[in-house]
């Protein structure tokens, strides 16, 4: 989809707005206060700038609501400049996952943070996606060898990157970067992701209906290892 075609979503689908906003919110509440910029990779229609102003947009490429271009893979900041780096929905985009892993332990300081909201692959989510959506889910590549990944545009994605790299190989992950220590891996949205209908898809409730899903979820809480959408990941830089 466009920026465009994500634009006129946001606006027209209340639940959709109330979903991101809340996952933004919870965003904020796990980012490092150690001096430096924030950094959000991949800002899209930039929305997230509604709950942390002073955040610095980027994209990859020069967008009307980015503040600058960046290339997750080829991060065009200093070493040891940045406080926070936070990505939403652009981890399973990358081709080179470990490109961005070290980019991310050259650039953080000492006590900076990734924070990632991503797709989780749970049994259920699994079939959902592979049947109701557009984007690819691959099991089968090394997450974390360059080599078995090909490259790719920044548009293509895996759908299944996020639980490769950060659950099914989190051990990986930690012995090759000691330095990325990870804080929290949370599994989120049972029913509230995807009665959002997401940006490409009908909204199956309206917006008023959030408070009561988002009790709905906490009741559901026990079949999140089943049947969760989405996942929370946040690393700091040691």
């Amino acid at each position: 989809m466009t920026l465009g075609a994500h634009e006129a979503a946001w606006r027209k689908k209340g639940l959709l707005r109330r979903v991101y906003l809340g996952w933004y919110e919870e965003i904020r509440r796990r980012l490092s206060s150690v001096p430096g910029p924030t950094v959000e990779l991949g800002s899209g229609i930039g929305r997230f700038k509604e709950v942390v102003p002073a955040a610095v947009l980027t994209d990859v490429e020069n967008t009307r609501y980015a503040d600058a271009v960046a290339d997750a893979e080829q991060l065009p900041f200093a070493d040891g400049s940045l406080a926070n780096l936070v990505l939403v929905d652009v981890f399973h985009h990358l081709g080179r996952p470990a490109r961005f892993l070290d980019e991310a332990r050259r650039v953080l300081v000492t006590g900076g943070r990734v924070v990632l909201l991503e797709p989780y692959c749970s049994p259920l989510s699994s079939l959902v996606y592979k049947h109701l959506h557009e984007e690819d889910l691959d099991f089968s590549p090394n997450a974390l060898d360059d080599d078995d990944l090909a490259a790719k545009s920044p548009w293509s994605a895996n759908i299944a990157l996020p639980t490769l790299v950060f659950f099914r190989r989190i051990h990986d992950v930690e012995q090759r970067f000691p330095e990325l220590v990870v804080r929290e891996r949370r599994r989120l949205a049972v029913v509230v992701w995807p009665l959002s209908g997401g940006y490409s898809r009908c909204a199956l409730a309206p917006g008023f209906m959030y408070r009561p899903l988002e009790l709905l979820e906490r009741l559901l809480a026990p079949l999140l290892p089943f049947a969760a959408f989405r996942c929370l990941i946040v690393l700091e830089r040691g």
